[in-house]
């Protein structure tokens, strides 16, 4: 395997590590310039918590899929089925998790309706294809 090649797929599994965590408050950061009225926060720092609980969250999620019988290999077998159903939890955790984080007051992260949509759309279209790219990297 040439160098470049190496660099390459160590870029990707790093970014499989790394990504998931802090994806959503970099997308929260690039809306309060596109679309200041759909967030307000206190800090950089507070879209990083909000974004780390959301990970929190999606672990919760996929423990409860892997309780009720969906576990990796199961989704992996269902196909594009199982890529839906993955997708849909991951959208599903970001979209709850905001709720409840905001219903309980343990975020100080504002998002309007819109801006949550489109934070949970965009995490989980770009985590669903990083996970393709992993993938076919092994």
């Amino acid at each position: 395997m040439s160098n470049s090649k190496k660099f390459i797929v160590s870029f990707l599994i790093i970014l499989g590590l790394i990504l998931p965590i802090f994806l959503p408050a970099f997308i929260m950061m690039a809306l309060v310039k596109f679309m200041p009225d759909a967030i307000t926060h206190t800090g950089i720092m507070s879209l990083f918590i909000l974004s780390f609980v959301l990970f929190i969250i999606a672990g919760i999620f996929s423990k409860i899929l892997s309780l009720i019988g969906l576990t990796e290999q199961k989704l992996d077998e269902l196909g594009f089925l199982g890529l839906i159903i993955s997708a849909l939890s991951s959208f599903l955790s970001i979209l709850v998790g905001y709720y409840w984080m905001k219903t309980l007051h343990l975020t100080s992260v504002h998002l309007s309706s819109i801006g949550i949509l489109i934070t949970a759309v965009i995490t989980t279209i770009i985590l669903t294809v990083l996970v393709k790219v992993l993938e076919k990297v092994e």
